[in-house]
Parts: structure tokens; sequence; C-alpha cells
């Protein structure tokens, strides 16, 4: 699989039991999943976070995250438990919870990392670079990195901010007047 894209058509089979060969006569129950999601099923699980509600106004649905985790990457099933119910939304939504089910548990953990962010390559991301656990410290040094950047300020109030975030927030300095 390439880094950069996510075949549609991968599918994992995550089975119930340890081992895919078991002792028992009872064939396994199996939930088949995707390998990763692409970035429309990434989509539509936030979709199913963040909803219209009755008066236009956007919902958060915090909890709804593995039932939409499950619901878009739940393809299909099969096991003796699951015969006769087709793998559809509705039926998704009436598994048990992760937290009473160790074979849910386990299938919304292989969700989960599955689709963790990556690593970057050099071992930090480009967005980490500009942040230090000194920002915002009378005391501490800027680095070469920080040159040339406007120096935070103390406002009224003794938080340091950015002169950008002061002119966002309409909270100009003194010395602007």
């Amino acid at each position: 699989m390439s880094r950069f894209h996510v075949d549609p058509q991968e599918k994992i089979d995550i089975y119930e039991f340890e081992s895919e060969t078991t002792l028992s006569t009872t064939p396994p129950n199996i939930i088949t999943i995707r390998a990763r999601m692409d970035v429309a099923t990434a989509g539509k699980v936030s979709s199913e976070l963040m909803k219209l509600g009755s008066d236009n106004a956007p919902e958060l649905h915090v909890g709804d995250h593995v039932g939409a985790l499950l619901i878009h990457n739940i393809l299909s099933w099969r096991g003796p438990d699951f015969e006769g119910l087709p793998c559809t939304p509705a039926n998704i939504r009436m598994l048990p919870s992760p937290e009473s089910d160790p074979f849910i548990q386990k299938v919304v953990e292989e969700i989960t990392n599955r689709n963790r962010k990556r690593e970057s390559p050099n071992g930090r991301s480009k967005a980490m670079d500009s942040i230090s656990a000194s920002a915002g410290d009378p005391d501490s040094t800027m680095s070469a990195r920080d040159e040339g950047r406007a120096p935070l300020m103390p406002s009224d109030n003794g938080i340091y901010t950015s002169p950008l975030r002061s002119a966002i927030t309409g909270r100009r300095k003194n010395s602007d007047d």
C-alpha cells in the first residue's frame, strides 16, 4: 500500500478468536473492515458527529464517535452469531458497546490503529516546530528559529499575546495609540 493512496477495495478480516484456525467445529465470528479510511470515509465519520438541529444550528454529537467509526468501516460480517442479520447501519448501531463486548472492542481498536495519524518521516511535523514548552514564558530565550518573529507582549491582565492576536481581538497596546 502506498503512503498516499488508500485502496478502497482493501479489506481486513477481524476474527473473534486469536487464531483464524481453531480446533472447534463452530466457525468463528468475523467482521470485515476497511483496511484504512480514505478522505471521503473520514468525512462521513465527521459528518455523523456534527449535524444540523431543528433550528438549523450545528449540534455536536461527541458520544457518536465510536458508532460512526463502526458504521463507516464495517463492510460485512459472518459467523454463527451474525446468521440472518444483514450488515446494515441500523444493525451496526445495535451492536453491543465496546465496553461490554471484547470482540467489538477489538474491532474498534483495529479501526483506530489502522487510521492513527502516522509519524512524519523526519520524526517531527513542521507544525510542531513552532511549539515550545516555554512559549509565553517571559524568561525564555529566543532561538535562531524565532529570530524575526514579533515578540509576545503582556496584555493588561498579564497574559502574553502576540501583536497579531491583539489585533484580531481588538485589544491594542497603549503604544499603538
